[in-house]
């Protein structure tokens, strides 16, 4: 009795399946982060239905507090739609404590908040262009190195460490400086960890992606 050549071809979609995982998930990350950022840009034009929407999707992620997320204005305050770092930027300090809550997205006079903080925003943001980049070098059939632990550890972990609990906690010098600088230090750190994340993960997702795909390969050419 002749075999039937099914499981070649389920071999061959499965193969073919992993073999693109990485433009799948540049795909994945770029619409995560784009529809993050369009949040406000909605609201903006009036469509709060789904912008409402996308905040609520967002906010199982992130606390999306107001004065730590960066601002989409359109108000006469600039001439252009501008992104101000936080409703700090705006709003006097006396106003502040109204909005230090992730319950306001923000008003049509001074603009709307994004559905991720600094650090958030930044992070997918590192994400979606390392998975971009590393798509790219692998279609060119470029090695990509290995990222060790150490180096992940030290450059993706070790700054958000420091940020979310050395400098919150201290009352010296950098206390001013975090506070005066929290959007970037916020954003440098997040986008730290999303690179480094992805180039210290990619690499050895791919070498079992093509373990498995050679696996799925042999066991294609022993059933025909």
């Amino acid at each position: 009795m002749t075999s039937s050549p099914k499981p070649i071809w389920i071999a061959l979609i499965q193969s073919n399946m992993i073999k693109h995982w990485t433009k799948a998930a540049t795909i994945f990350s770029g619409t995560y982060i784009t529809l993050a950022l369009l949040a406000p840009i909605l609201m903006s034009a009036g469509l709060h239905k789904p912008g409402h929407l996308l905040y609520r999707i967002y906010s199982a992620v992130c606390h999306q507090d107001a004065y730590k997320s960066w601002l989409f204005s359109t108000t006469s305050l600039t001439s252009t739609p501008a992104i101000l770092p936080s409703l700090e930027a705006s709003l006097p300090n006396s106003v502040m404590p109204c909005v230090e809550c992730s319950a306001f997205f923000g008003t049509q006079e001074i603009g709307w908040k994004t559905a991720l903080c600094h650090r958030c925003t930044a992070i997918y943001v590192g994400v979606f262009g390392a998975s971009l980049i590393y798509h790219h070098l692998k279609s060119k059939c470029v090695r990509i190195p290995n990222l060790t632990t150490y180096i992940y550890l030290a450059i993706g972990i070790l700054p958000i460490i420091i940020d979310t609990v050395v400098l919150t906690d201290s009352t010296n010098i950098f206390t001013e400086f975090k506070l005066r600088h929290a959007h970037i230090i916020s954003t440098l750190t997040g986008g730290l960890f999303g690179t480094m994340s992805i180039w210290y993960s990619y690499p050895q997702i791919e070498k079992y992606c093509q373990k498995h795909t050679d696996k799925l390969y042999q066991q294609g050419l022993h059933h025909r």
